[in-house]
């Protein structure tokens, strides 16, 4: 249709601003819809850096619309990934290795998220100095998390499969029942391994490093290529700012995990990206990680706490 009356034609004219401000506000709205990314994280010292990212307003930076998820616990995290409730975390290689059997193809590792640690504490008191000291003793120990899996190994490393009872308890139960005498030994994460030791003098048997990864659901990044680059930038901006920042950043983190401060800052040093200068800190996912993975998948496969082998290529982008 023509309009060729003068005064409709003028009225059109007149509304023609109104209707380009109308459709920006929809096209920018649309645009900040699509920029929604739901960010889930741990318990452990890996939430560190995301509740930096939450506090410091870092993702909305990136132009991403975050929502940020507590969890506890790994498994209950996965699950909710999983069922497309949440679209990325940030958590340990046991959590994706054990994902990704049951869930072939379904997530994609976007970035290493640096490191802490954890440790086989046995008490003040206690004659185990070895680890060949430790036959015929039982330890405490998370079945199916990343401890779990590295003390399986070391044991076999150090002839001591099937010498040792090994007792599943809650990551929250580990200090305790070390206190009571009813394990011999716990391997526990920090910042409680340097917590025991500095209230009751337990002693260190082995330290391993505690990794980091990000990943999110492949359908996801399938679908918004651009929030994940986004996000990637942020994740990355987050570890500067923890860098840059430390009394802050342990703060912030102190505060959610009912921790001292001091406590936060002295076991973040086990992170080698903390001290770096923001120029140095690269979240990618390099070759050496990839053929950590690999290993770290085999392992499991190994000691049984995967039951199929896993496609570690799957887990990376192109």
């Amino acid at each position: 249709m023509v309009i060729t009356h003068p005064k409709r034609l003028a009225a059109c004219l007149r509304l023609l601003p109104i209707i380009g401000t109308c459709l920006s506000l929809a096209v920018g709205n649309a645009a900040a819809d699509d920029a929604s990314i739901r960010i889930a994280y741990p318990s452990g010292m890996n939430a560190q850096v995301v509740i930096a990212m939450e506090k410091a307003g870092i993702a909305e930076k990136a132009g991403l619309k975050p929502e940020y998820t507590a969890f506890q616990y790994g498994p209950p995290m996965m699950e909710a990934l999983a069922s497309g409730a949440i679209d990325t975390v940030v958590t340990s290689l046991m959590p994706i290795t054990s994902y990704a059997v049951k869930v072939p193809g379904g997530i994609k590792i976007v970035a290493m998220v640096g490191q802490s640690s954890h440790s086989l504490l046995v008490a003040k008191d206690s004659g185990i100095t070895t680890a060949e000291a430790l036959a015929g003793k039982t330890v405490g120990v998370s079945f199916g998390s990343d401890s779990h899996l590295d003390l399986l190994v070391w044991l076999g490393e150090h002839d001591l499969k099937g010498k040792v009872t090994l007792v599943n308890i809650a990551p929250a139960e580990l200090a305790s029942s070390l206190a009571s005498k009813s394990v011999d030994a716990i391997l526990i994460r920090q910042p409680q391994v340097l917590r025991l030791q500095q209230q009751t003098g337990a002693k260190t048997l082995h330290t391993w490093p505690f990794r980091f990864v990000s990943v999110v659901r492949t359908k996801f990044l399938e679908e918004h290529p651009r929030e994940v680059a986004a996000y990637q930038a942020a994740l990355r901006n987050a570890m500067v700012y923890v860098a840059q920042n430390h009394a802050q950043a342990a703060k912030w983190f102190g505060e959610y995990a009912r921790t001292d401060p001091a406590i936060i800052e002295e076991v973040s040093s086990d992170d080698p990206l903390y001290n770096k200068k923001a120029s140095d800190i690269d979240l990618s996912v390099a070759a050496s990680d990839r053929a950590l993975i690999a290993k770290w998948s085999d392992d499991a496969l190994a000691q049984g706490m995967i039951k199929k082998k896993l496609d570690v290529g799957s887990l990376f982008e192109k």
